[in-house]
């Protein structure tokens, strides 16, 4: 039997740390030395948001609801499906850090950190693999720290879009690797990348998905191949990307279908509607930062610039490939194709793009035209990398020019890496924080589609500020009594007593998903009916003592949408493994 010959050269090049790579790490650490301390920035844009949507996952999930969907405290401690419709993976890591011992507050600062390197790391990998790794670290470093980057953390702190931007890149680079050369276990990993990305913030897996698909035909008609490889190619593409949206099936069918059980019109309106978002050509070159929320050219607002190192390095790239024929052909068009790329998301920020805008149905969902620097923010840091000269393998020395580059564009934005801190409320712990929030901003309480006014009030604002156990339910018959046993994330537990019989009123919105079981029988759905003008979940209890508990639970197409994620995420896992477990079994055969 033959030895297998090994390559001792290569192995020990695969073993050698790569000094981009750890200078990149420490680059990044500056970006997340403001989360360091003990203090928080609660007037930044989605900060309480932020905080108390893990408060109300936390709860759910301490209920025994594994995907949670209902945030029992918002709407006035009326509820809202929270989590039916926004995506749940930053929350689940945030929920990591806080079981292993982190408040809560310290969760999301830990979950940012982590985002900060993370798509610090992707954007690495993903421009090593395009343009080589003196190249790749460049682009990684502007990634980090472009206005827009920051702005998400230490400005909005809207964690779910910041969490997104570790995905981008590493989509980028799982369908690049995919359409380079198709295999099952490529089509797994584009899969995850994809499906994660959507789970983690689906505005920006909307928009991000466009630029990817165009990626992909980009690779597919750059390539010198027949026509039989590329649509081999392209179907591989295809199937993972089908996939990875089957990975994301829990959020975006009942996003699709169920989006009409709540008040769409208050989330698209006012200060909401996108026609008040689109940007000035002069907003994209502003230094100017600030913190607050509001349109586009009010003063101190949120920056939406560019970013003025990233968008010079871009340009140098561009108009260098514009000119030089002596750039190989492939990396010629690759900046080509993100310079376009760059101008048309641009494009799409500005008033001009109006008409595109009425014209699509879903746009009104992505409420900020804005939104799409989330998109320059990846073309641009790639642009910029294409500036500096290639670095000829196996070379791994530092070289001083892009070191200085990448210096210098830290010490740019390192200005933008400072938050207002502000104490932090006592109530930021618990459920009181959004109580506190929705009092402040009224037009920020829920509706569903049974709510036909916003609740000025609710009978549990009382309870959450005095501190009381909360009683969650009320029997409107004369002399009949609730006697609360818990009220949980996902459920509340009573006792009801009346002669008579009475009606029961939970101070819960009505929707699609809710089970009400009577000394442990369960009530037909009909049974369950909203009653106006708050659309509060009603039922009929008949006389005497009666054991009541009201249960969150999966709608059939709920249901359906959690076992296509689950058989996705299986498939898509077995697909990148399934070549390991191959050589192993191989391995074991031998004699």
């Amino acid at each position: 039997m033959k030895t297998p010959r090994i390559d001792l050269r290569r192995r020990l090049a695969a073993l050698a740390i790569d000094p981009y790579l750890v200078l990149g790490l420490l680059f990044c650490l500056f970006a997340v030395l403001p989360l360091a301390g003990p203090q928080y920035f609660f007037d930044a844009h989605d900060a309480r948001n932020t905080v108390f949507f893990l408060t109300e996952f936390d709860a759910a999930l301490r209920d025994g609801v594994l995907y949670p969907g209902w945030a029992t405290d918002q709407a006035l401690g009326y509820g809202y499906p929270t989590f039916v419709l926004i995506p749940p993976l930053a929350y689940y890591v945030a929920e990591g850090f806080h079981l292993l011992g982190a408040t809560k507050v310290a969760a999301v600062k830990w979950t940012f950190a982590l985002a900060t390197i993370g798509a610090g790391l992707a954007m690495y990998f993903y421009a090593r693999q395009v343009m080589g790794r003196r190249r790749g670290f460049l682009a990684a470093i502007l990634y980090v720290y472009i206005p827009y980057h920051l702005v998400d953390v230490y400005v909005r702190a809207a964690l779910a879009e910041y969490c997104a931007f570790v995905w981008m890149p590493l989509a980028l680079l799982a369908f690049h690797r995919l359409v380079q050369r198709p295999s099952a276990r490529r089509i797994g990993l584009a899969a995850l990348t994809l499906g994660a990305l959507w789970l983690t913030h689906n505005p920006t897996g909307l928009t991000f998905t466009l630029l990817l698909a165009a990626y992909v035909l980009y690779r597919l008609l750059a390539d010198p191949l027949r026509w039989l490889q590329r649509l081999r190619r392209a179907g591989a593409a295809l199937a993972g990307a089908l996939l990875g949206l089957g990975i994301a099936a829990a959020l975006l069918l009942p996003n699709i279908l169920e989006r009409s059980y709540i008040n769409q019109e208050q989330w698209v309106r006012a200060g909401y509607d996108y026609a008040l978002h689109f940007l000035q050509a002069a907003h994209l070159f502003s230094p100017a930062w600030g913190y607050a929320p509001g349109t586009p050219g009010t003063e101190g607002v949120m920056s939406f610039q560019l970013g003025a190192v990233a968008l010079i390095l871009a340009a140098v790239a561009s108009l260098a490939a514009l000119r030089r024929q002596a750039r190989p052909g492939q990396e010629r068009g690759m900046i080509l194709f993100f310079a376009v790329a760059s101008l048309l998301v641009i494009l799409f920020m500005l008033p001009i793009s109006a008409p595109l805008w009425e014209q699509l149905p879903i746009a009104a969902l992505l409420q900020f035209p804005w939104r799409l620097l989330a998109l320059t923010s990846v073309t641009l840091s790639i642009l910029a990398g294409f500036s500096v000269g290639k670095l000829a393998p196996p070379a791994t020395s530092l070289h001083a020019p892009t070191l200085i580059l990448a210096l210098v564009a830290v010490l740019a934005s390192y200005p933008y890496t400072l938050p207002q801190y502000t104490p932090t409320p006592a109530s930021a712990e618990g459920p009181l924080l959004s109580i506190e929030f929705e009092l402040e901003y009224e037009d920020m309480r829920g509706m569903t589609a049974w709510t036909e006014v916003m609740p000025p009030d609710s009978p549990l604002v009382a309870q959450y500020l005095a501190g009381d156990p909360l009683v969650t339910a009320e029997a409107l018959a004369p002399g009949a009594s609730v006697e609360m046993i818990r009220a949980g994330g996902a459920s509340d537990e009573l006792w009801v007593r009346s002669e008579s019989g009475t009606t029961l009123r939970f101070y819960t919105y009505y929707f699609p998903g809710w089970r009400v079981y009577v000394d442990g029988e369960r009530l037909p759905q009909e049974a369950l009916r909203p009653d106006p003008p708050y659309g509060l979940l009603t039922v009929e209890i008949p006389p005497g003592e009666h054991h009541v508990l009201l249960r969150w639970g999966d709608t059939p197409l709920r249901l359906g949408a959690k076992a296509i994620t689950l058989a996705s995420l299986l498939l898509a896992l077995a697909l990148v493994v399934s070549p390991y477990l191959s050589r192993l079994a191989l391995l074991g055969r031998r004699p």
